[in-house]
């Protein structure tokens, strides 16, 4: 991964010099105002994979990094430093919240804060520049961004399901008759739009939003379930609870999953991991992915106590009978060797979608974007 030099940060003062993490990024001065950018396709796709490429850290990465001591960085890691994970508030973020309420962290002697995402906050961008430490989601979401540098690894499989493409009750046909439909999405980078654009593609519709075979539209989340019942758009595709609400509500129907068809996987959510942490601090990184996996084992026959607590702690909108119904249909048999066997047919499956430059090799990328950190499971 290449950063520019610190003189070639547009934020540093030439004044002052600027700090070089262990990664090579450079920090923005925390004086300055981060002006709002506009919106375009290849930055809700990669992210802020261009930022960090150009080595800025901006906002809450400052006061995180900054705040580690050099007995923390690379060559000489802390084993208990605090740990932050990014989250966005779905219901399949249950291991993460279990791992933390039952104390699975802190039995493994981890110190690990959950961060809630806010408005647009890229959070694949959050991870990779080592803003927080982990996330998770579906892998197929992080592979652009992996792909143009950003510092990212996966480890583990966290669980099966959570994403749903659907439409009215009165929707006649197959995926292919979407060609042409606005489907309302949370983001043209989420974990939804990529993993659907495979089932467009087999039903013979090109996904990306140039070629204009369907219209993605871009909403706030809260607001998705709404627009399909107002007829604002022909179809959702998101995650749950949102996705469920208006199967729930009576008005939608389930017209794909990510837990059937010809593009079903072994794992929705994976955990991603931020790069140098794989790296400099193995040890540290792989107490959390076994903590991290314990509290996925967890979910499963624990389903009502896990709803309880992501409702009463207000982790996850939505009410606890929803919410169970919900856990018990995932799958919670995470794994780092299963996980690892998906990726490749997957990556070479998602490249077709044209969303990954036409000279990837998927092969390259999954050994790129993978490591085991010694884990057989």
């Amino acid at each position: 991964m290449s950063y520019k030099s610190p003189d070639d940060s547009a934020s540093a003062d030439p004044g002052q010099p600027p700090t070089v993490l262990p990664s090579g990024a450079v920090l923005a001065d925390e004086g300055i105002e981060q002006q709002p950018r506009g919106v375009s396709r290849r930055t809700l796709i990669t992210g802020v994979a261009a930022a960090a490429l150009g080595g800025l850290v901006v906002g809450g990465a400052v006061g995180g990094l900054i705040g580690r001591s050099s007995g923390q960085r690379a060559g000489s890691a802390s084993q208990n430093r605090p740990l932050s994970i990014i989250y966005g508030g779905d219901v399949c973020d249950a291991p993460s919240i279990v791992a933390k309420e039952k104390g699975f962290f802190t039995e493994a002697g981890l110190d690990v804060t959950l961060h809630r995402t806010v408005g647009d906050e890229d959070i694949k961008a959050a991870v990779g520049s080592g803003q927080y430490d982990a996330s998770s989601g579906i892998f197929y979401s992080w592979l652009k961004p992996v792909e143009e540098g950003q510092n990212v690894k996966f480890v583990a499989g966290l669980h099966a399901g959570c994403l749903r493409l659907v439409v009215p009750k009165t929707f006649k046909g197959e995926v292919a008759a979407l060609k042409g439909a606005t489907i309302g999405i949370p983001s043209l980078s989420s974990s939804a739009t990529m993993f659907f654009s495979m089932d467009l593609l087999d039903a013979g519709i090109n996904p990306l939003p140039e070629a204009k075979q369907v219209n993605w539209k871009v909403l706030d989340p809260s607001t998705l379930a709404d627009a399909l019942r107002r007829g604002q758009v022909d179809a959702i595709a998101t995650s749950d609870p949102i996705a469920y609400r208006p199967v729930l509500d009576g008005y939608g129907v389930e017209l794909a999953s990510n837990m059937s068809g010809m593009n079903k996987q072994a794992y929705c959510c994976c955990t991603a991991l931020n790069g140098d942490l794989v790296k400099n601090e193995e040890p540290l990184a792989r107490k959390l992915i076994e903590a991290w996996a314990r509290g996925s084992r967890y979910v499963a026959g624990h389903e009502e106590e896990v709803a309880r607590i992501e409702v009463d702690k207000k982790y996850v909108a939505g009410d606890v009978a929803t919410i169970t119904k919900l856990l018990q249909g995932y799958v919670w048999k995470p794994s780092v060797t299963r996980l690892k066997a998906s990726l490749l047919p997957g990556i070479e499956k998602f490249k077709k979608t044209g969303y990954l430059g036409s000279s990837a090799d998927p092969q390259q990328l999954a050994d790129q974007a993978f490591r085991t950190l010694g884990i057989n499971w």
